[in-house]
């Protein structure tokens, strides 16, 4: 009896742990999903009087869910603080317009050389709507998702990219299901993003764009070093990476307008 009741104890201790755990999951998770979304929504349009306001007061680093740890991190935060308090308090139309032209310098005209597609970035001729987007949209396929409007905003966008993921960690029940977010990093978003911010802020781009983008890829390569330790996946060596960026290009083939059914 005394052996049982030993057993048992060590039962519920185990289950008590399961518990702990999957909470500890379920909470990074949300966490996690909460930040993508809220950095793609900082991307998806121009910030308005309220985005400001509510920036100033609560700063990115005191919203996000996951505290950035490496000095890159904390220098884009400090750099987004920064390029805040350079802007009008409360901010003015002026300054409104000045960021408005911004956004469409940089997400619509990429007038800095710096798409926020991925395609632009994989590819050798450096064009929109290749083969990264057919294999960024089989990835939105396989979860049961779909691009609503992909004529006026391509699959492998960067807001979609990072809702996508934002969508993986919130269906997220255990440590496997975090492991497709992990590999849709390594083979999707990770690729490319660095070069974007790099690129936005070596050719002077609005300091709020570029601030975001440099935070937006340092978060997103401290999630992947988290998503190591949950999944037990590492980051794949980069001649792997360029190996299977070589069978879709191979299987996919470019996009070419009127050789194929489009949306």
């Amino acid at each position: 009896m005394v052996a049982t009741a030993a057993a048992h104890s060590n039962d519920r201790a185990t289950d008590g742990e399961a518990g702990a755990d999957r909470a500890a999951l379920a909470e990074f998770a949300v966490a996690v999903a909460d930040d993508l979304s809220l950095l793609a929504s900082l991307h998806d349009r121009e910030p308005t009087a309220a985005i400001i306001a509510a920036a100033r007061q609560a700063p990115l680093a005191e919203q996000l869910g996951l505290s950035l740890q490496t000095e890159r991190g904390r220098d884009a935060l400090a750099a987004f603080a920064r390029m805040l308090a350079t802007l009008p308090d409360p901010v003015d139309a002026a300054a409104l317009d000045d960021l408005a032209a911004g956004f469409t310098e940089v997400y619509l005209r990429h007038s800095y050389r710096a798409a926020p597609t991925e395609s632009v970035w994989m590819t050798e001729d450096g064009l929109e709507r290749q083969a990264p987007m057919f294999a960024v949209r089989e990835c939105y396929k396989r979860a049961g998702l779909k691009v609503d409007d992909a004529a006026s905003r391509p699959d492998d966008h960067l807001v979609l990219q990072l809702q996508f993921v934002s969508h993986l960690a919130r269906v997220a029940r255990e440590p496997g299901d975090l492991a497709v977010a992990a590999r849709f990093l390594d083979e999707h978003l990770l690729r490319w993003v660095g070069q974007f911010a790099e690129r936005l802020i070596a050719a002077r781009a609005p300091d709020y764009y570029a601030a975001l983008a440099l935070l937006t890829a340092c978060y997103a390569d401290e999630l992947r070093d988290h998503l190591t330790g949950i999944t037990g996946h590492a980051r794949p060596a980069a001649s792997d990476l360029a190996a299977k960026a070589k069978s879709v290009d191979d299987a996919d083939g470019p996009y070419l307008p009127g050789a194929a059914p489009s949306w």
